[in-house]
């Protein structure tokens, strides 16, 4: 019988608190949880989901007939994937992106859908595969919960999605907690956001680095509704096990939030620490 989270909380000799899956078993791979720092017990104040949610009304059009889709027979090898064409490209080569993709400018990921031809097992089919990585919900020294990956990662590797409630932009200007939202896309006129604060995954722990090791990909699985892309994270470059993961939370994030509280990431290139803050607000 597998490790769930009722009934497995612990403490070693060390004083450190375990869990032993903080998903309940909604992911392919086990979290577990490890706090070595403090007696905080397990953030439980939100429902952990593994696929995004709608708790309003938002209609995503997911309308098979309207999804554009390949006629490929193998496992999409061919550069006349229709799927990978709406790509630019296929960018997916065993499982993992390729190298030479552009992650200043990430293109958003077409991958195949339900409508295609092709097969389950085509190699153009990753974030719908799920999680797949080893993590670990940790309590840092000094930037709360965190999340850090306990196998050796390589570049381009799908760690996990930013999974959330799904709102507009109007509800999320109402919310009192503005710390978990995560915009989807600010190019069009209908702005909605991911809410990850009462629902959410793995990936609403994960912490800015101003040194990043992932980057955010929008991609589409099994609806093409621009308005609503799923948030992937991929390793932006090799990750050993261990290492903490996170990625760049921007300039308008700290803008915001720099008269709360300033940077903990630690790096010598730390471009959000009190110094740096102090001027960007008075420039």
């Amino acid at each position: 019988m597998g490790c769930h989270l009722i009934g497995c909380d612990g403490r070693s000799s060390l004083g450190r608190r375990f869990l032993c899956d903080i998903s309940r078993g909604y992911e392919k791979v086990p979290i577990n949880c490890v706090n070595g720092v403090d007696n905080e017990p397990y953030p439980g104040n939100f429902k952990y989901i593994p696929d995004n949610c709608v708790t309003s009304l938002v209609n995503i059009n997911k309308d098979i007939t309207h999804l554009q889709h390949c006629s490929c027979t193998d496992d999409c090898s061919s550069s006349t994937c229709t799927c990978g064409q709406l790509s630019l490209q296929c960018w997916y080569d065993s499982g993992r992106l390729l190298l030479d993709f552009c992650q200043q400018d990430p293109p958003v990921l077409f991958e195949c859908n339900h409508a295609c031809s092709c097969w389950r097992t085509c190699k153009n089919r990753v974030v719908q595969n799920g999680l797949r990585v080893r993590l670990q919900l940790f309590k840092t020294e000094k930037m709360g919960w965190g999340v850090r990956v306990m196998q050796d990662v390589p570049q381009g590797t799908f760690i996990c999605e930013y999974v959330g409630e799904i709102i507009t932009d109007t509800e999320a200007n109402t919310r009192e907690n503005d710390s978990f939202l995560f915009t989807l896309n600010d190019k069009v006129d209908d702005i909605h956001c991911i809410d990850a604060r009462l629902f959410g995954n793995i990936g609403r722990f994960i912490n800015h680095l101003c040194e990043p090791n992932l980057l955010p990909v929008k991609v589409f699985t099994m609806h093409q509704d621009l308005r609503f892309p799923r948030i992937a994270f991929f390793s932006s470059r090799a990750i050993k096990a261990g290492d903490q993961i996170g990625f760049d939370y921007g300039d308008h994030y700290w803008m915001v939030k720099s008269k709360y509280f300033s940077c903990e990431c630690g790096s010598p290139k730390c471009r959000y620490d009190f110094g740096s803050l102090t001027s960007m607000t008075t420039s």
